[in-house]
């Protein structure tokens, strides 16, 4: 899978096509408190996928996948 350029991204947020990612994010750290550290747009499968890295108080790596479209978190995982 391919990451999206801002660009993309960009034209997928107006068309409706994907939500905007601060409403993602404010879902994942709601989901995981911690400092998001990267994230990324993904193209899987068909679909849109937003993949979120936090960092934890510990310092445990957490990555969560969202459907960039519904918000529907798809995965989450503790990186060791």
């Amino acid at each position: 899978f391919a990451s999206e350029g801002q660009d993309e991204a960009r034209k997928l947020r107006e068309t409706g096509d994907i939500l905007p990612l601060e409403q993602i994010l404010d879902k994942a750290k709601q989901k995981q408190p911690g400092r998001v550290v990267e994230t990324e747009l993904e193209k899987k499968s068909g679909r849109h996928v937003y993949e979120i890295k936090i960092v934890d108080e510990k310092g445990v790596m957490h990555e969560l996948k969202y459907d960039a479209k519904s918000g529907e978190l798809l995965k989450a995982k503790q990186e060791r």
